[in-house]
Formats: structure tokens, C-alpha cells, sequence
């Protein structure tokens, strides 16, 4: 502001000068100093119209959005880089001195008013090269420095020589607690460190916290752990990264009235603390060598059930605990699955899960000892919903896949987290389906796991899977759908590319190889291609490194762009990058990727959609050409086939219009159910980047008239989502509604508005989807239904214990009635979300909750999800944004509450930013005018030193936001005449 107060001070000079009538009395020097403050004044003029004023072109269909937006998202990545740039300094531990064994013993005080807990660590180190500093991490906690001491090892005597400690320091920016001697460390021997401090149980999530939950309004206190990636440290002083894997045994002291459990089983019995008579110490064997992420341990007053075998238990509140049967029956068959999908059995002598009432993440793979939030560990037979069963299994599973694969064998840096993530979000389908065939969920991973992760791939500001990072903040930017999704859908492509025979014989020799030890994606590439050349599934001189870092090591994925030779039977295919901005101009900070891309297809004459081993490979070719398809100029074809490939598929006109008519006949079901869901996400996909016309993309779902089944379906709702969103404040949104009601009257007619135990699990999906979206659209059989079933149950008596909606429509008919109603169903609904006991019942209600049409009571909502003792966990706050946000009436509210309450949920979250990112991502997911995207541009700009892990979630804010700003812009017009045409 100074600097404008004297630009104003000058005018006011020169005005004055000029304004006598006696003639000018200005000097040269003052002359030229006026021709440059005017020129700066034109200039500062152009910049603001340039940027700001609305648009005067005559033509209404052109606007100044695209200078505005280009601006904007320049801004964005300089934004970005400036914040990356930031973090850049040296984070890593020195490799001078390894951790080999820990003796951890720590006393958590769990009770109001205190919530710390006493701690004492000795480590056995080895010295690599000489030294005299010793530097761990810690954060959080105050080391008693007097205490501290380094001595030579010596398992003969505890009598050894101590070494001198000239001072130890808190490098607090970097984590770091540095102990420097006056003596040196010598390379090949081995010490003792030993430290004392006291650490807070924070109800922030992370570290070792507090967790609590109520009996007849009384408050019971846990104490729970969550380390992963970097929060170890806040437990106690260790070396921690990943790749300083060591033994550990953990003492945890506890109230006689609660129990305590670790990665691995308590040795003994219990023991009195001295002091302090009402504990007890639990003191734990010692445990294989593993990284300090995966360390746990909880104190508790749970119950717990066993198997058979009573090496596998889960643990949850005692009013919870029959919750976990389901749980406890699929577990020991999973894990048995994988022993022998491995051919490696599970190392430890017994698994542990654990329901908790607050957890930040969905679970964690913990050894031994996996933690979940109770809503994906706990199910209850005729009050939670299929989707619930389906979520526990698909969570338990992931899980449990880790434990080999991320335990067993970690990562050595977060860079290759994707290796964990995307390995075990894989796996869990497998798993899944190996206890649950009937579910189809292999079908189920394109539309989910898949087709999902391509809209976020599809943005500039994407990142590759294995990326550098150091900062802490930077490791958690990375626990997106990139790692997972991305992941785990490359590792698919592998399974079908190499046969899931060469495949799994690859892993289990990774894994046998690289035991209780550390490794990059190039020692897994390795061991498959090995395999793959014993097995000749890969020709000489190919290797699984050369294919898969073009998949790893790039940003994005490629279209293939398929040009037909109908005289010929020939085919041109070409690669490109597939951005949301084709057709803009787009400047790369390097050459355009290109890939290694399995190629298979299947024509109208082959209908061969089994085969999904490559026909032809891209060896990261732009174009290659294959001579004879196998079909007629009149025959389609389609490339992809059952979508094991990562990378969407254009094709010429006459091609798309070959498959539109197959798909309008009777047998449209000759292409494969995956197929179709493909067909329909690559064409509006393809539409949405520039890359088809619209008027095709939209033929191309018109078939969905008499389609019924889910997939198929489920890429569509995404697709019309999209729409949906983009459209609903916009002329014409009456005949999108409309449309959509006509594609969805068949299906709707076909599952109907009642739920049958007997039906498919696919079947039960479809309604659903359909039911919802036909209710929000306005269907008069569908909403009277919703509301009637409500009311009933408003009016039952005991509405907590007798709930006559089935549970899989609970979602349309708790989201109808709260829509169409006003405050009465709302705090209904509130009260029976404050009285239910089991978590996934809490989820739908909370959801439910953001579908009201009062503003007031949206606002509230969100108040209430950030204050203390609302009766809305911190772990929840994430869910409550995200149903605003989906809500027309509450997107904008949303984002402005989160911009204008920035500092208060700062202070709220604490130094956890996961959830903080969650909101990031919900709120902003809906803009696509150049107002909003100013406004975070703004809050961007003015709070880009406190966004942290945020960072990257905000410029793929920007950019999204851009992305649909210029959608609107180019394709709006064309919607609407193409809808008006289609509609009757």
C-alpha cells in the first residue's frame, strides 16, 4: 500500500503544477519522470482491462475466458513451482549411522486434562563410516537432553565406554533431533543410543494420538497410533524413512482395566510399573525387521473376537464388536489366498484388526496389527448396504495384500510408493474375489479404478507414478489416485501382457529375493523380466523396465487414435498424449511422451473379447501400421479389448458410426459388457478434450435405452455427472433432465424401487445408481416412493432400532426426503445419525445431510462440521464437505466457507493437511466460472506458503477449473442443439 500512497502523492503534485494559470514551470527532469509515470500508468490500465473487463467482442459465442483462464493458469504453475522450489532442501537422514534393533517403552496417560505419555528409547546402531553425529527424527516432543547418552554395544557387558556428547540440537524445520560427540563413531561398530521425553497424545490423527467414543454418556479414551508416511517420529525418537528397516521390541504400559496389542504377541505376563500402581507393562516379542511406518500399538478397552485357529482377532468396542464377524470370517480366508498367491506364507504368528472411532485414513497396513476406521471394518447384517459389505472386503483385502507387499519388501523411498499403493489396490479385486465370486468385481476394477483415475491423468498438472520427493509435505501430495488408481491399473495391464502365470511367478521371486529388505521399481522390473524371457512371454532384447518406464516415468497416459483403410482392410494407429486441454494452444516443459502400448482389438467378424494378450506392440512409436484387420469395410472394429491397456482409444468417423449402429441393435450385447462401459467413457472423454464431436459422443450413449446392465451404466452416470455439474445453471438444463429421464425409463422399469435379498450384487448396484439419479432428476414414481418410505419411518416407533427402509435404498430415500423436505426431516435425520451405533449407518446419514435445499441449514451443517463436540468426528469433516459440495445449492457455499475460515481450520486439523486437502479437492471440483477460479486463485496466491501437502491438490484445482471454464465456452452450444434435436 506505501507504494500506492505516494503514486497518489505525485498526481496530486503534478495536478497543482498543472492547474496554474500563469504557464507550466515543470523541469526536464520532472518532464521525464511524468512521461514514465504515464507510461506505467497505460500499461498498469492495459494489464487490468486486459485481465478484467468484460468482454466487447460483438460475437456472444466469443469471449475474453480463454486470455482470462491462460492467465490464470500461468499464475497457477508459477504458483506451483515457486511452492515445490521451496522444499527442495535435504530432508534424508545420513546413512552413517543404521538403526539395528529398538527397545521402545512408553506410558500413555489417558484421561482428561492430561493426554501426554513418558517415553524411553535405546537403539542399537551400526556405524558405517566414521562420524561424530548421531541425527535421528523427532517432532512434538520434549528430549530430555541430561539424560541422553551414546556407549559402544557390547552384548557382553553393559559396562561399555560411553562417548562424550558436546551438544545435541532440534534442527526443527527438517525434523531432526542432532547429536553431536566429541569422540568418534567408529565404521563397523556398534552403539547404544539412548534418549528419555515426554510426547502429547494430539487428536490430530497422526502419531501416536487419542481416539474416543461414549457409553451412556460417559467418554472412553484410547490411545492409537498412525505413522504412515512421516509421523513415527512424533511416538518416538527414530530413523525414519523407510529404507532404515530394524527390529523392534515394544513396551507399552497400561491401565489394569484396558489392554494393550502391538505388531507382534505380548512375551509374559503382564508387569507392575514402578510409581505407579494401576499400570501394568505389555511387553512385546521382538519383531522381524521392518520400517517405523508400520510400527503400532493401541491401548484400549475393546473386545475382541478370535478364529478358530486364534491367530487371527479383530478388536472394537464391546457395543461394536459383533459388527466384525463379517470381518473376521473373510480375513484368515484372504490371508490364506494370498499365502498362496505368493507362495510365500505369512510371516508372523498372528494378524490383528482393530476398529477405531477415529481414523483419518480408511486403514492402515500396520504388521501384524492393521487399523481401520470402523466404517470399512465393521458391518451389520440388515442395517448396512451392500456397497458397505462390498467396501469391507475390498479394504481388508488391500490390507492384507500388504503385508507382503510393502511390509515384506518396502520401498526404499516414498518415490516408489506406488509400488505399495498400487500393488495392493490391484490385489484387492483378486482377493476380493477369491472369497466372493459372485460380486464380479474384477469386471467392476475399469469403472472404478480405471476409467477414475483418467480424468485426474488427464491434467497437465498430473505427476508420474514414481516421482522425487523430500519434503514431508511433498510425500503426502503423493497418496492420490496417481499412486493407487494409476498404479494398480499399470500392474493389471502387466498381469494380461506377461499371463497372470509369468506374472505371479515374477512376483514371488521379487519377493523371495528381496525378504525383509528395501527396493525400487527396477529390482521388480527385473525379477518379471526375468521370468518373462524363462517363460518367453517377452521377446529377447525386451525388458519389463524398457516397457513400464514409459508408463512410470512420464506424466499422463495416450489416446491411440485407430484411422481405418476400408479399401485395404489396413489401420494407421497413432499416439498422443490425452490432455483435458487438447485443442488449446499447450506448451510442455518437454518433448511429447510417447509409450510402450500392448495393442489388442476384436472386430464385428471375430468377436473375440477373451483374447487380451497384445496382438502388435507400440514400442513408443507415434504411428504404426497393422495390414489387415480381419474386417469388412462394413464391420466394425475396437481396440482395447475388455480395456486391460491404459490408454483411451479414438477412431475414424465411419468406425465410430459402425459401432453406433451395433450398439442400437437387439445384439448390442456381442460387444462385452466392459467394452461397452469403454465405448461410452472414451467418447465423452474424447468430446470433453476436443477431440470428437459431441454430436457422435452422445450417439454413442444413446443406445443406453435399452441397456441394463451396470458397467455400461456406470460409466455413463460419470460421464452425465460431468454434464450434470457443468450444465445445471445454464439455459437448457431442462432438456438435459429431460434426456437423461428418457434413457434411464427402461432400466428404472427393469430393477424397480424395491430391493431383494436375492438379487445380484451387480443388480443391487445398478438401482442404486439408477434410482438415485432418476430421483434427483425429478422422477415422479421414484420421489414419491423416496418420501413415503421416510415418512414411514419418521413415524415408526423406536426410529433407532427399527428402520423399515432396506438398506440398500436407504441412500436415494434419506437423500430424496431431505431434499424435497425441509428443517423437520433434517433433524430427524441429525438425531438419528447422533443415535446410531454403527459407522456405515453414520456415513449415509452424513451424506444425506448435505442433500437439503436450505442454504441456513447447509451453512450450519458446515459450522458444526469443524467445531468441537458437534457430535461429527474430525475423520468425518472430509464426508460432510463432500456432500455439500455434490449438492447445487451447497458447492458454492462450500467453497467459500473453506476460503473464508481458512485459519480456522488450519488451527482445527493441526499439522495433519490430508483432510484439509480432501475439502480442497470437493469444493472446487464444480467451478467452471472465471469468477470462482479468480477467488482461488486468490486464496492460492495469499496462503501458498501454508497449503503444504495441499499444494499440488490446489493447482489441479486451477487447472480442472480452467479445464471446464473452456468446456462451456466450446461446447455448450453444441449440447444444447444436439439435445434440443434428441428430445421430444
Amino acid at each position: 500500500m506505501t507504494q500506492s500512497r505516494e503514486v497518489l502523492a505525485m498526481m496530486d503534485a503534478h495536478t497543482t503544477t498543472f492547474g496554474r494559470k500563469n504557464g507550466c514551470t515543470i523541469s526536464r527532469c520532472g518532464a521525464f519522470l511524468l512521461s514514465v509515470f504515464f507510461l506505467v500508468c497505460l500499461v498498469a490500465t492495459g494489464f487490468l482491462v486486459y485481465h478484467f473487463a468484460p468482454c466487447l467482442d460483438e460475437n456472444p459465442r466469443k469471449s475474453c475466458i480463454d486470455t482470462t483462464s491462460d492467465s490464470v493458469i500461468s499464475t497457477a504453475k508459477a504458483f506451483s513451482t515457486s511452492s515445490i522450489k521451496k522444499k527442495t532442501e535435504n530432508l534424508r537422514l545420513p546413512r552413517s549411522v543404521l538403526p539395528d534393533l529398538y527397545e521402545v517403552k512408553l506410558i500413555p496417560f489417558i484421561w482428561e486434562g492430561n493426554f501426554t505419555f513418558n517415553g524411553e528409547v535405546k537403539i542399537i546402531v551400526n556405524v558405517t563410516e566414521d562420524t561424530k553425529n548421531v541425527t535421528l527424527h523427532a517432532v512434538d516432543m520434549k528430549i530430555d537432553e541430561g539424560f541422553t547418552s551414546i556407549r559402544e554395544y557390547s552384548k557382553m557387558s553393559n559396562r561399555t565406554r560411553p562417548i562424550e556428547i558436546l551438544e545435541q540440537r532440534n534442527d526443527t524445520e527438517r525434523q531432526f533431533h542432532v547429536i553431536n560427540t566429541s569422540g568418534t563413531l567408529k565404521a563397523g561398530k556398534q552403539y547404544v543410543v539412548h534418549l528419555k521425553f515426554i510426547g502429547y497424545l494430539n487428536d490430530y490423527l497422526e502419531g501416536f494420538y487419542r481416539s474416543s467414543y461414549k457409553v451412556r454418556n460417559q467418554t472412553r479414551w484410547i490411545a492409537t497410533t498412525q505413522f504412515q508416511p512421516t509421523d513415527a517420529r512424533r511416538a518416538f525418537p527414530c530413523f525414519d524413512e523407510p529404507a532404515f528397516k530394524a527390529k523392534f521390541q515394544i513396551s507399552i504400559a497400561r491401565p489394569k482395566n484396558m489392554t494393550s496389542i502391538s505388531n507382534m504377541p505380548r512375551r509374559g505376563e503382564a508387569k507392575p510399573v514402578s510409581g505407579l500402581h494401576w499400570y501394568l507393562w505389555d511387553n512385546y516379542e521382538t519383531s522381524v525387521p521392518m520400517s517405523t511406518y508400520l510400527v503400532a500399538f493401541i491401548v484400549s478397552d475393546f473386545e475382541m473376537l478370535q478364529s478358530e485357529a486364534k491367530n487371527f482377532r479383530v478388536w472394537a468396542r464391546k457395543e461394536a464388536i459383533e459388527q466384525s464377524r463379517y470381518c473376521l470370517s473373510i480375513g484368515p480366508r484372504i490371508l490364506s489366498f494370498f499365502e498362496d498367491y505368493f507362495k510365500i506364507k505369512f510371516p508372523l504368528p498372528k494378524m490383528d484388526m482393530v476398529a477405531l472411532p477415529d481414523f483419518a485414513a480408511g486403514a492402515m497396513e500396520n504388521w501384524g496389527l492393521i487399523t481401520y476406521r470402523e466404517a470399512t471394518m465393521l458391518y451389520q447384517e440388515g442395517v448396512s448396504t451392500n456397497g458397505n459389505k462390498k467396501r469391507v472386503a475390498e479394504v481388508v483385502a488391500h490390507e492384507l495384500a500388504h503385508q507382503w507387499f510393502g511390509n515384506l519388501v518396502t520401498p526404499s523411498w516414498w518415490s516408489d510408493l506406488w509400488l505399495n499403493e498400487g500393488f495392493a489396490s490391484y490385489a484387492e479385486y483378486i482377493g476380493m474375489n477369491a472369497v466372493e465370486p459372485s460380486w464380479k468385481v474384477l469386471e467392476q476394477f475399469v469403472v472404478h479404478d480405471l476409467q477414475n483415475v483418467f480424468a485426474l491423468d488427464a491434467l497437465e498438472s498430473s505427476h508420474p507414478i514414481s516421482v522425487e520427493v523430500g519434503h514431508p509435505d511433498e510425500i503426502n501430495e503423493i497418496f492420490d489416485r496417481i499412486s493407487y488408481n494409476k498404479g494398480a491399473s499399470i500392474i493389471r495391464m502387466m498381469d494380461h501382457f506377461l499371463t497372470t502365470e509369468v506374472f505371479k511367478q515374477g512376483l514371488t521371486n521379487y519377493l523371495t529375493e528381496r525378504a525383509y529388505q528395501n527396493a525400487e521399481q527396477n529390482d521388480l522390473w527385473d525379477a518379471l523380466t526375468k521370468q518373462a524371457h524363462k517363460s518367453n512371454a517377452l521377446e529377447k532384447g525386451v525388458t519389463i523396465k524398457q516397457i513400464m518406464d514409459t508408463w512410470t516415468l512420464q506424466t499422463g497416459f495416450p489416446v491411440v487414435t485407430v484411422s481405418r483403410q476400408y479399401r485395404t482392410g489396413a489401420a494407421e494407429l497413432t499416439q498422443e498424449r490425452f490432455t483435458l486441454r487438447n485443442g488449446t494452444i499447450v506448451t510442455y516443459d518437454e518433448k511429447q511422451p510417447l509409450w510402450w502400448i500392448p495393442i489388442t482389438y476384436t472386430s464385428e467378424s471375430q468377436l473375440n473379447f477373451n483374447k487380451t494378450q497384445p496382438s502388435y506392440w507400440m514400442k513408443a512409436e507415434k504411428t504404426i501400421t497393422i495390414n489387415d484387420l480381419g474386417a469388412s469395410s462394413s464391420q466394425w472394429v475396437i481396440f482395447n479389448v475388455l480395456e486391460t491397456g491404459y490408454y483411451r482409444v479414438n477412431y475414424d468417423k465411419t468406425n465410430w458410426q459402425l459401432i453406433i449402429k451395433q450398439l442400437n441393435k437387439e445384439n448390442f450385447r456381442n460387444i462385452a459388457t466392459i467394452n461397452r462401459a469403454q465405448l461410452i467413457d472414451d467418447a465423452l472423454n474424447l468430446a470433453r478434450a476436443g477431440k470428437l464431436d459431441y454430436s457422435t459422443a452422445l450417439d454413442v450413449t444413446s443406445y443406453l435405452a435399452h441397456e441394463t446392465e451396470y458397467l455400461p451404466w456406470k460409466a455413463a452416470f460419470v460421464g452425465m455427472g460431468y454434464f450434470d455439474s457443468m450444465l445445471a445453471k445454464m439455459p437448457g438444463y431442462d432438456k438435459f433432465r429431460k434426456h437423461a429421464l428418457k434413457l434411464l425409463d427402461n432400466v428404472y422399469k427393469q430393477v424397480g424401487f424395491k430391493d431383494s435379498i436375492n438379487d445380484p450384487q451387480l443388480t443391487v448396484f445398478t438401482r442404486i445408481n439408477v434410482l438415485n439419479w432418476a430421483c434427483d432428476f425429478g422422477h415422479d414414481d421414484c420421489v414419491r416412493n423416496a418420501v413415503a418410505q421416510f415418512q414411514n419411518w419418521r413415524t415408526t416407533p423406536n426410529p433407532n432400532e427399527n428402520n423399515p427402509i432396506s438398506p440398500n435404498l436407504k441412500s436415494v430415500v434419506y437423500c430424496t426426503a431431505i431434499r424435497v423436505g425441509g428443517q423437520t426431516e433434517w433433524e430427524f435425520a441429525w438425531q438419528r445419525f447422533l443415535e446410531t451405533n454403527v459407522g456405515t449407518e453414520k456415513d449415509l446419514l452424513l451424506h444425506a445431510l448435505g442433500c437439503t435445499r436450505e442454504a441456513w441449514i447447509l451453512n450450519r451443517y458446515l459450522d458444526w462440521a469443524v467445531t468441537e463436540n458437534s457430535g461429527i468426528r474430525k475423520q468425518d469433516v472430509t464426508l460432510v464437505f463432500g456432500a455439500i459440495s455434490s449438492n447445487i445449492i451447497g458447492q458454492p457455499l462450500a467453497f467459500n466457507y473453506f476460503r473464508n475460515n481458512w485459519a480456522r481450520l488450519r488451527e482445527y486439523f493441526g499439522t495433519s493437511l490430508l483432510t484439509l486437502t480432501n475439502i480442497v479437492k470437493s469444493t472446487t471440483r464444480g467451478i467452471n466460472t472465471k469468477y470462482e477460479l479468480k477467488d482461488l486463485l486468490e486464496f492460492a496466491t495469499e496462503h501458498k506458503d501454508e497449503l503444504g501437502s495441499a499444494t499440488r491438490t490446489v493447482q489441479q484445482a486451477m487447472e480442472q477449473a480452467e479445464a471446464n471454464i473452456r468446456w462451456l465456452e466450446r461446447n455448450h452450444a453444441a449440447i444444447r442443439d444436439w439435445l434440443v434435436r434428441n428430445t421430444a
